[in-house]
């Protein structure tokens, strides 16, 4: 059976998108096409659909690292801020939209809540992320022939 750690992370992380957004339980807040995702960044994501690629690539990541709290989520999605002439300066990404993704995904059941160490993925959620990686490994077997031999 194909992984999530088996195919490419951007083609997992659009499927996953699209999936995502045919549920229920994640929907965009609003306001959120005025938004920056960061402190970092100058201007607000130009995708419309950039809320289901931040849930989807979310969930990848807790996939991915089995436990993962919200601070090294920011972490994951930081940068450096132009300070003009001063040196750049590390910043994290925003807890808000991190926050609210996770609480989304925990509420459409592919994410459970650990106390003490963070969120970790769920039996659902990580069959959700297998099966999707599973088409896209199907589907991307022509382009990329070194998947074909797992």
């Amino acid at each position: 059976m194909t992984t999530g750690y088996d195919v490419p992370a951007k083609e997992l992380i659009d499927e996953l998108a699209k999936k995502l957004q045919k549920e229920d339980a994640i929907k965009k807040p609003e306001g959120s096409t005025f938004l920056r995702t960061a402190v970092h960044k100058e201007k607000p994501p130009e995708n419309p659909d950039w809320w289901y690629i931040r849930c989807a690539s979310i969930l990848r990541k807790i996939y991915i690292n089995d436990t993962i709290g919200i601070q090294h989520l920011r972490f994951e999605y930081s940068g450096n801020k132009n300070r003009g002439s001063k040196p750049n300066k590390a910043l994290a990404g925003s807890g808000s939209i991190i926050r609210k993704s996770v609480q989304q995904l925990e509420k459409a059941g592919f994410v459970t809540k650990v106390k003490g160490k963070g969120r970790m993925i769920t039996a659902k959620g990580r069959s959700f992320v297998d099966n999707i990686a599973n088409d896209v490994k199907k589907n991307i077997s022509s382009e990329y022939p070194d998947l074909a031999k797992y």
